[in-house]
């Protein structure tokens, strides 16, 4: 198996009826991988089927749109708490906060871990914006933009109830090689937020 960052295999494709029929609360997973690797040394049998666990959510900060925010559960940010109507989107996304330029991380699967079942089963999604402006090279300050067809990943369910579940969510991380060019497997982890769904 490779060891070299990858997309989730096989991401459906976010249906457009999804925008005119709800509303989507974003949630961003921020990853300070420099906490988690503070903690936990690099594994070298890493697998994704049986990821390290993240014993107090280390590096973990979860946010979400301004008008669906409510709190953090217990002071904890990587517990949420935000506001959503039955019928809703939630959509999981994560990146490192280098923006995945240094160490990198992945979001391979989310799960309900108490079986609340506030949320239904979630699912990989992906849609590509063949418009999407990316930094241009070429200039001191990136602007103008470049315009090509990039492609976004996220795990995303539906609200089905209202109430407070237990997740399950899992990353893959990788981390800079000694030349500094390569994004190389560091490790899989798994922490449990809780989500209140108001």
């Amino acid at each position: 198996m490779s060891s070299t960052a990858q997309a989730p295999s096989h991401p459906k494709q976010r249906k457009l009826e999804k925008a005119s029929a709800s509303t989507i609360v974003n949630v961003m997973v921020i990853v300070d991988s420099d906490a988690i690797t503070a903690v936990y040394p690099k594994n070298p049998n890493a697998s994704k089927d049986n990821p390290t666990g993240l014993n107090h959510h280390e590096g973990i900060t979860m946010l979400c749109n301004i008008e669906n925010y409510v709190g953090n559960i217990g002071n904890d940010p990587a517990n949420l708490e935000f506001k959503a109507n039955v019928g809703d989107w939630v959509s999981f996304h994560a990146m490192t906060v280098s923006g995945n330029s240094e160490s990198a991380v992945i979001l391979y699967d989310v799960s309900s871990l108490n079986g609340v079942n506030v949320f239904n089963a979630f699912h990989a999604t992906m849609e590509t914006r063949t418009g999407a402006v990316l930094p241009n090279p070429g200039s001191q300050d990136g602007l103008p933009p470049t315009v090509q067809p990039v492609t976004f990943f996220s795990y995303d369910s539906k609200v089905a109830n209202q109430g407070k579940e237990q997740l399950k969510m899992k990353i893959a991380l990788y981390t800079l090689d000694d030349t500094a060019e390569n994004q190389v497997l560091y490790d899989y982890f798994w922490w449990d937020p809780q989500i209140d769904v108001q």
